[in-house]
C-alpha cells in the first residue's frame, strides 16, 4: 500500500517553513513503520548522517578521562541507529557510556529495541522530552527532529537542553534549501527507498530552518552570539554547545 496516495505533494518555499505534516507524524502500522525507519536509517547512513555527531563527541570528550562514566541522551531516537553508532564509537575509544534514547512513539521505541543487540546496552523509553527528567545527564543530542517543532517549541527545546545537559548538547538537522528538496526524490529512485521516506524527507526539508532562522531561535532562547557553535555540513546544520 502506497501511503503517499491522496496526500498533497510536498511544496517548497524559500521564504518560510512549510506547514505540511509528515506521514510518520500521523502514525502508520507496525509493519510499514519498521520498513520506513530502516530505509530512513539507510539513507541517513549513505549521507554520512552520524559523522557530524561523532565528530562533535570527539571534541566534547577530548579533555575527559576515558574511564569516567558518561551519560548521553538521544532525543527522538527513532530507529536507534545513531545510538548504535555512538556505542561503536565508545567501544573503539574505551569510553564508559550510558546510552538512552527517547521517542514520543511507543511503536517506534519497540522497533528500536527489536533491532538493537542487547549487548549494545542501550535504554529506550517512550517519553515526551518536556516531561522527561533524567538524572546526571552529561550530553543531549538530537538528529533530524527539530524540523518537526514550531519555532516556539524549538526555543523551548533549546532551553531544555541547556538546563538539563551539564556538559553540552547538539542539534543536527536539515537546511531548508531547494537542492536537498529535489535531491531526495532522485536518491529515492536510486536507492529504492520506501515512498514515505521520500515524501516525508521532502516535507522535512521544507519544514527545516535556514541559518538566519537558527540564529533567531538561539537569540530568543537567550544565547549570546558566539556561545553556540553553528556549522554547515552537506545541506545540514549542527548547532551545539560545550560547557
Amino acid at each position: 500500500m502506497n501511503l503517499t496516495i491522496g496526500r498533497p505533494p510536498p511544496v517548497f518555499e524559500a521564504a518560510r517553513r512549510s506547514p505540511q505534516t509528515e506521514i510518520l507524524d500521523d502514525g502508520v502500522d507496525a509493519a510499514d513503520l519498521k520498513e520506513i525507519l530502516c530505509d530512513l536509517a539507510r539513507f541517513n547512513s549513505v549521507m554520512q548522517g552520524h559523522r557530524p555527531v561523532i565528530r562533535w563527541l570527539n571534541r566534547a570528550t577530548q579533555a575527559i578521562p576515558s574511564d569516567q562514566p558518561l551519560t548521553l541522551l538521544d532525543i527522538g531516537c527513532g530507529y536507534g541507529d545513531l545510538l548504535r553508532a555512538v556505542r561503536q564509537w565508545a567501544r573503539q575509544h574505551g569510553r564508559r557510556m550510558r546510552l538512552v534514547g527517547i521517542d514520543l512513539s511507543p511503536q517506534v521505541i519497540e522497533v528500536a529495541r527489536s533491532v538493537t543487540d542487547p549487548a549494545d546496552d542501550i535504554i529506550y523509553e517512550a517519553a515526551d522530552v518536556f516531561d522527561y527528567q533524567p538524572q546526571a545527564l552529561d550530553f543531549a543530542v538530537t538528529s533530524l527532529v527539530t524540523h518537526h517543532l514550531s519555532d516556539a517549541m524549538i526555543v523551548r527545546f533549546l532551553r531544555w537542553m541547556e538546563s538539563t545537559a551539564r556538559r553540552g548538547w547538539l542539534v543536527y538537522d536539515l537546511q531548508r534549501s531547494i537542492v536537498p528538496f529535489h535531491f531526495i526524490a532522485l536518491a529515492g529512485t536510486i536507492l529504492r527507498l520506501h515512498p514515505v521516506v521520500v515524501y516525508d524527507g521532502r516535507v522535512s526539508v521544507a519544514r527545516s530552518l535556514t541559518r538566519n532562522e537558527w540564529r533567531a531561535r538561539l537569540a530568543e532562547a537567550g544565547f549570546s552570539p558566539g556561545t553556540v557553535d553553528l556549522r554547515w555540513f552537506m545541506f545540514r546544520f549542527t548547532i551545539g554547545r560545550l560547557k
